[in-house]
């Protein structure tokens, strides 16, 4: 019978997808009265978030390697990773999905966008809040760590 601990890091995991599922569909399905003002310069700052994030997202898969997972519990034989991307970012994967967001965001500002972005970067920082707790119990040197690395965001430091 599995767990209270194990079935909330399920849930985790399956609400990141919702969510990710859910902003998709408002990307595509979703009236396009936009926000702001069309023009280049949102655009442009918005396909750099975009690539930026993608960047990131690709950097983390090849570090993590096979112990990537959607939930927040490490695998049992992981271990705790900090060099590549890792070296700068404590959570690289979820600062790419913030990054691609907010960008998807600023080329296509509908409110419908614009609910969902907040909702998926509200998601991933008390998702990030858990599973830093689960990696501070796990690994002895992550305290270390996290005083050197950025955590959700590069700036500020109170989104770490």
């Amino acid at each position: 019978m599995p767990t209270a601990a194990s079935q909330k890091n399920s849930l985790y995991g399956l609400a990141q997808t919702i969510l990710l599922c859910v902003f998709v569909a408002a990307v595509f399905l979703a009236p396009r009265r936009p926000l702001l003002l069309p023009g280049g310069t949102p655009r442009g700052v918005g396909s750099f978030l975009c690539l930026s994030g993608l960047a990131l997202l690709v950097a983390g898969f090849v570090r993590l390697g096979r112990t990537i997972q959607v939930s927040p519990t490490p695998k049992e034989n992981a271990t705790l990773v900090t060099g590549g991307i890792y070296r700068w970012f404590r959570h690289p994967i979820y600062t790419a999905i913030v990054a691609m967001v907010a960008g998807i965001f600023l080329r296509q500002s509908t409110i419908a966008v614009a609910i969902a972005t907040v909702i998926v970067i509200a998601y991933l920082a008390i998702k990030v809040r858990f599973e830093e707790q689960l990696l501070l119990a796990r690994y002895p040197d992550y305290e270390e760590y996290r005083r050197h690395s950025w955590g959700l965001v590069p700036w500020p430091h109170w989104f770490s």
